[in-house]
């Protein structure tokens, strides 16, 4: 095996995962990006460097700066220039793959911009870690970021994924202060949908919760009550939708023709039923009857 130390690293930006939870999720390959990095971009300096410090790289506590969500923008053109003139940044976050749901992203575009070489270290990802354990077999799913804090904004949330046709599959991370409400939001409005929660992941106090939204919202309650508000939290939900029939797709077809576009327009200037299909059906060579009952559709629609 080669020593990952003699490796040649690119100079540029440097996108480094770091542990979720457990320190040995760290990879030989990132563990060499922090101690070459000429700069450390941290969200919280802090944190950052009590991870160090655990990984037992505690001089590097000196090459730390911070990035989050209020760091100006001429701060950040500035760290392009140096990278544009051989620096190498490693950028992190508090745990986890950096520019996800994370202010990280803001320096990812502005290099890209600046034509600036960037490098993942792929390492540890809670979305990932979660999505691996729910047993969810559709390849499809769509990372929400933090879920919404106000009730009326969840309820909002859920009800978009809900009617989406993206993915069966949403994953968020969620406060340990809120997931209670939102849990229960998510059962008052649909409390069949299968869920499930993790806690701490990879951590010594995991817990992960599987069931319906019912089902893992008392848990989670439990959980809380008990434990108290704490932790890393995240949540992946699996919408079933009831499959269309070849009726209602053909519908749906219907509806997006250019045929159907016609229909609406001579319906709206107030020409019958009849008369708007006949011409419709003409005119586009469509079955009279197919373009009869569309219009028919459209009218009690309208509740004309």
């Amino acid at each position: 095996m080669k020593d990952t130390k003699r490796q040649v690293l690119p100079s540029g930006l440097w996108v480094v995962a770091t542990p979720i939870g457990n320190l040995a999720d760290l990879t030989p390959r990132a563990r060499v990006a922090l101690e070459e990095a000429d700069c450390i971009l941290c969200e919280d300096t802090r944190r950052t460097s009590v991870l160090l410090s655990a990984l037992g790289m505690h001089s590097l506590g000196a090459r730390l700066q911070r990035l989050d969500a209020h760091t100006p923008e001429a701060k950040i053109q500035n760290w392009v220039v140096q990278m544009q003139e051989g620096k190498r940044f490693a950028l992190v976050t508090d745990a986890g793959t950096p520019a996800i749901s994370d202010p990280g992203a803001l320096l990812v575009a502005r290099s890209r911009a600046a034509h600036i070489q960037i490098t993942p270290f792929p390492g540890a990802s809670a979305v990932l870690a979660l999505l691996s354990v729910c047993g969810f077999y559709e390849t499809a799913f769509t990372f929400r970021g933090f879920f919404p804090k106000k009730r009326e904004e969840k309820e909002k949330e859920f009800q978009l994924v809900c009617s989406s046709q993206v993915s069966d599959i949403f994953v968020w991370f969620e406060s340990p202060l809120r997931v209670v409400d939102t849990l229960g939001v998510l059962e008052n409005g649909y409390p069949d949908v299968s869920v499930v929660v993790a806690k701490e992941l990879t951590k010594i106090h995991e817990r992960t919760f599987f069931g319906s939204a019912s089902q893992v919202s008392y848990a989670v309650q439990e959980e809380v009550l008990k434990e108290g508000a704490l932790g890393e939290w995240c949540f992946a939900v699996r919408w079933i939708r009831p499959k269309k029939s070849k009726e209602d797709l053909k519908l749906l077809e219907d509806e997006s023709s250019v045929w159907s576009q016609a229909l609406s327009c001579l319906l709206n200037l107030g020409i019958s039923t009849v008369d708007a299909a006949k011409e419709v059906s003409q005119e586009f060579g469509i079955s009279k009857r197919q373009v009869y009952n569309l219009a028919l559709r459209k009218k009690n629609l309208k509740g004309g």
